[in-house]
């Protein structure tokens, strides 16, 4: 819902040309159409993750395409981060870090 209503209220207040949602949530579906009928110059482009796709969703905005495994794999961040305020974030048990899928060699 959040996503939404920050996308509709950037559309009225000019925040954007282009606007890039990502997500495989059809539930976007009549937001995206809302901001296409209403703002004809402004473009939406959806980016589905792997196995999220959302054909109604692609078929509301003005393009569409699917994030490949290959291209998360490899801009994910380090494991851990360390925020300036020294707290440390760490990837869920079971995501390789980047430095993992990395040959070094």
């Amino acid at each position: 819902m959040k996503v939404a209503v920050r996308l509709l209220n950037d559309a009225y207040d000019d925040r954007f040309d282009m606007a890039m949602l990502i997500s495989g949530d059809s539930d976007l579906v009549p937001v995206v159409e809302s901001v296409r009928q209403r703002f004809e110059q402004k473009r939406v482009v959806v980016a589905s993750p792997p196995k999220r796709w959302s054909a109604d969703l692609a078929r509301s905005a003005n393009a569409a395409f699917q994030i490949a495994r290959a291209a998360i794999r490899s801009n994910r961040l380090p494991d851990p981060v360390i925020t300036p305020e020294g707290f440390t974030l760490r990837a869920p048990k079971g995501w390789i870090p980047v430095s993992a899928s990395i040959d070094k060699s």
